[in-house]
């Protein structure tokens, strides 16, 4: 139901439009004219965004059918004309907004009289809305806020804002103080919090007789951008006397032109400033700071704050004596000024700020830790410092503070390592944004410890932090952390470590995704707690992020695989040794070994003419019958006995092998005991290799005895073969 059409160029309000539209943003484009019929379907329209576009005219019934419309915002156009038509049917309208138009009045009649549910309310312009009349906020009963542009306010008719009973926030923008009694008049008895912004106030003069037999009811006073004089200043703080219920006061971007010289200026007649507690002064700009006098006129005014903020305004020294007369203050906010330890030594004197208890010294010029403590001694009743964003670079070993010490910011102060020099009896202890890469300090009250932004790996000791009940320790470089840990925490509530590059391990995902009760402890879980590793899950979150099996259960995996492996040895085994595997294995070895030496031996390499294989079991009819017959013969046939004519020492393989390369024939002698030989069955493989290699026929058979030819096996086709013959 959203639809988004700002920043487009149109020149128009697109067409089309349905009543499933709810918020419809057309600001920022160049339309001019709002028709009839533009908007007459989206009856379920919620929120109307027409800002900054060029709308010089809407017709009377543009609006009509938006009867749920909530926000309108027509400001920043050219509409020069208002119309109560508009609004006659907006009965659940809360928010309008029609500042920075053309128009000079708020028209002819009422325009707001139909909106019982207005809530905010934002008119005028800064240049030709000048007159404020009786009838133009009739039927308004009660505003949230109020907001009021008229910088060239010239008529303002009396009682023109009584009608609204109740106003909790009203926004004035006048460049002239010259109506601002006449309204402030109106609204002081219905007003709880009223602003005043862009005024000059160099003109303006309170009247004592205007409003002080009223009852009044506003409780905050802002000056945004507005510009003092000494004297102008004198005749605000008169104001605050006679409006007796203003408690809190701001000056904001304010201007003070003047030397702040008020001796003869009748601030004698006033004790106090009025009831007001709370004094918030940023960005005080003092154009003639140098010849700036000391205040020492007003200090008398200062007994009943409570609160004082000066922010950002160049403050150097607060001196002893305006420190003497703050005499309720219990909260002192200095941040982003010039102070140092050497001012603070004057403004921290002895019965300086005897009830501070919170002590805001942020972004100034303090250097020394060790100094810093030292000068807040005298404040006996101060329970919260905050010195952070000071340069300090380094700890002490030892400190001194006051004594009832509980709250202590060390944020972005530069330290590297902490020490005994923090005092024992700290609740809450911010040390964000430093460079710790550890934290072992014995704190035993502490309750709250924030120490995010810096470089741990590890959450800290819980045994250090027996009653923590509160740790952010986000955007450090912890990558994991267990149960075991987190139950050692006993009072830990809150623990916020999101924003840390955690490896998500096994055991590590097992225990963030399996307690439930880990999300009513992490803070921003489970969006800021995203892994950092394994990268096939880097960037996930730790609740989403999956490992395989492989990865959780590595020992299961290997002692499988372990396993696997074995039984598929088993089984290579079982094969190799039915389908002769070994056989061929040597059979590639022997090949090997063949094709490292020449492919056909040399003729003078030949020192045989045959080789003889036999059994051992057989030698009585080898040696004394066939040998004896061959190696008499004539001419006689020179054998190869591996009785004789091995070399001694020589591997027996290789004596076989060159035994058989050196030999014209082979001469094998079979019988049922050269079946049975295992070296009578290789120098067969060999041979058999031989015959396949070189394509000869080397091989001579004798069968000593009848055998079965089964018994030759069936690899040694070529050989079974031969045997056929």
């Amino acid at each position: 139901g959203v639809c988004d059409g700002h920043s487009r160029s149109l020149n128009s309000i697109p067409s089309g439009l349905t009543a499933g539209v709810k918020s419809l943003d057309l600001s920022n484009n160049e339309i001019t004219y709002v028709g009839n019929r533009d908007l007459q379907r989206c009856v379920n329209l919620k929120t109307l965004r027409l800002r900054a576009n060029e709308i010089h005219t809407v017709e009377e019934d543009s609006f009509f059918h938006l009867r749920s419309l909530e926000y309108l915002d027509l400001s920043y156009n050219c509409l020069s004309n208002l119309s109560s038509s508009w609004f006659r049917s907006l009965y659940v309208l809360k928010f309008l907004n029609l500042l920075g138009n053309l128009y000079k009045t708020l028209g002819e009649t009422s325009l707001f009289s139909h909106l019982l549910n207005l809530r905010t309310l934002k008119v005028g312009n800064s240049n030709s809305f000048t007159e404020i009349r009786e009838k133009d906020f009739a039927g308004l009963t009660f505003l949230e806020e109020l907001e009021i542009s008229a910088q060239n306010l010239q008529v303002y008719v009396p009682k023109s804002l009584t009608s609204i009973q109740n106003i909790s926030h009203l926004i004035l923008h006048l460049k002239q103080p010259v109506l601002l009694l006449d309204i402030l008049v109106d609204i002081v008895s219905s007003l709880d919090y009223l602003e005043l912004r862009d005024t000059d106030l160099h003109t303006f003069h309170f009247s004592e007789a205007s409003i002080s037999e009223m009852n009044t009811s506003i409780k905050k006073l802002v000056f945004r951008n507005v510009q003092f004089t000494d004297e102008s200043f004198v005749e605000v703080v008169k104001l605050f006397n006679y409006v007796s219920g203003i408690l809190e006061v701001e000056f904001d971007d304010c201007t003070h032109d003047g030397i702040g010289d008020f001796r003869t200026l009748a601030l004698d007649r006033i004790r106090y400033l009025g009831n007001v507690e709370t004094l918030t002064i940023r960005k005080l700009h003092i154009p003639q700071f140098f010849l700036f006098y000391d205040l020492s006129s007003i200090y008398s005014l200062t007994g009943r704050v409570r609160r004082v903020t000066i922010e950002n305004s160049k403050v150097f020294l607060v001196p002893c004596l305006l420190s003497q007369h703050l005499k309720s203050l219990e909260y002192l906010d200095l941040s982003e000024n010039l102070m140092s330890e050497e001012t603070l030594k004057n403004s921290a004197c002895e019965n300086a700020w005897p009830f501070l208890q919170t002590l805001v010294l942020r972004q100034n010029r303090l250097k020394s830790l060790e100094k810093t403590g030292e000068l807040l001694l005298t404040l006996k009743s101060l329970t919260n410092l905050d010195i952070s964003k000071n340069n300090f670079l380094s700890m002490p070993e030892t400190c001194q503070w006051p004594g009832r010490m509980k709250q202590l910011n060390l944020s972005s102060t530069r330290i590297h390592s902490l020490t005994q020099c923090l005092p024992q009896t700290l609740e809450i202890l911010d040390v964000s944004s430093n460079n710790l890469d550890s934290f072992s300090l014995i704190l035993p009250q502490l309750k709250e410890l924030y120490i995010s932004r810096n470089k741990l790996k590890t959450l800290p000791d819980a045994s250090f932090l027996p009653v923590l009940s509160i740790l952010r320790i986000s955007r450090n470089i912890i990558n994991t952390f267990s149960k075991e840990q987190l139950d050692s925490f006993q009072q830990l509530k809150t623990l916020d470590a999101g924003g840390n590059s955690f490896i998500c391990s096994c055991d590590f995902l097992a225990f963030a995704q399996g307690q439930q009760a880990l999300a009513r402890v992490l803070a921003d879980w489970p969006d800021d707690y995203r892994c950092d590793s394994p990268s096939h899950v880097r960037g996930q979150r730790v609740q989403d992020a999956q490992l395989s099996l492989s990865e959780c259960h590595r020992a299961a995996v290997v002692s499988a695989v372990c396993c696997a492996l074995f039984l598929l040895l088993l089984l290579t085994g079982v094969l190799c040794h039915r389908l002769h595997g070994l056989w061929y294995m040597k059979m590639m070895w022997a090949w090997l070994q063949a094709k490292r030496k020449p492919r056909k031996a040399p003729r003078r390499d030949i020192c045989y003419d045959a080789f003889v294989s036999y059994s051992e079991r057989d030698s009585y009819w080898v040696e004394n019958l066939m040998v004896q017959e061959l190696e008499h013969f004539n001419p006689p046939f020179k054998l190869c006995l591996h009785k004789r004519d091995f070399v001694p020492g020589k591997w027996i393989i290789d004596n076989i092998i060159d035994s058989i390369e050196k030999s014209h024939k082979t001469i094998f002698v079979l019988s049922e005991n050269f079946v049975k030989s295992e070296w009578c069955k290789y120098e067969l493989d060999f041979s058999h290799f031989r015959l396949f290699d070189e394509n000869n026929d080397a091989a001579i058979l004798i069968l000593l005895e009848p055998i079965d030819k089964k018994a030759i096996p069936q690899r040694f086709c070529k050989l079974r073969k031969i045997m056929n013959t």
